[in-house]
């Protein structure tokens, strides 16, 4: 009786052994599964860093804004990164239309912030003479020097001005109307919210 209660002592404590082995395995390959996933969630943060860092960097891209219209599919007011040419801006517009002259304009010259493109038809080009362009204007020549004209401009072309809103673009197209158009480029300071500060950011970007 006593061999065989020691013999099955002997066997519970090689069980014992065994089970204690088999936790201590277990351990170990939670261990290293914490360790692994330590290094991903590492991996993973630097990696979201770099991410959040280009685009930090694309964001402090300096933008320009400048209207196209005319003989393109889709006028309008465009945003490019500065430094863009007249090509990028009327592709943006979706392109030139069948009826469009694009060889008037230089394609390949870089556009200032509120430049105004105008792309002219085939028959507009043809007329003689050039008093079409004095509504008209593109990014190269404006009216032709790319400045906005308050006595013609719309609503829209107004509006690619610095400080100037859709508030104020209609305030504008109401004083015109009501006095016959402006005499002078400062008297746009007759206008409710353009004093000097705005206007000594669109002064140079304007014309009658």
């Amino acid at each position: 009786m006593g061999r065989k209660r020691r013999k099955l002592y002997g066997m519970a404590l090689v069980l014992l052994l065994a089970a204690l082995s088999g936790c201590s395995g277990t351990e170990k390959e939670s261990d290293e599964t914490v360790v692994l996933q330590e290094e991903t969630n590492e991996t993973e943060v630097k990696q979201d860093a770099a991410e959040k860092e280009e685009d930090r960097r694309d964001d402090g891209k300096e933008m320009i804004v400048v209207y196209v219209c005319g003989q393109v599919h889709k006028e309008g007011v465009v945003t490019l990164p500065a430094g863009s040419r007249i090509y990028q801006a009327i592709e943006m517009a979706g392109g030139v239309t069948e009826e469009a002259q694009a060889s008037w304009l230089n394609l390949a010259e870089v556009l200032t912030d509120g430049a105004r493109i105008y792309v002219p038809g085939k028959d507009e080009v043809s007329q003689e003479g050039t008093e079409w362009m004095e509504g008209s204007g593109s990014a190269a020549q404006g009216t032709a020097d790319g400045r906005v004209n308050l006595n013609r401009a719309s609503k829209e072309e107004l509006m690619t001005l610095p400080g100037i809103g859709e508030a104020k673009a209609e305030a504008i197209l109401q004083y015109r109307t009501e006095h016959g158009g402006f005499g002078s480029i400062d008297e746009i300071k007759q206008i409710s919210g353009i004093k000097d500060g705005v206007f000594e950011k669109i002064k140079d970007k304007i014309t009658v």
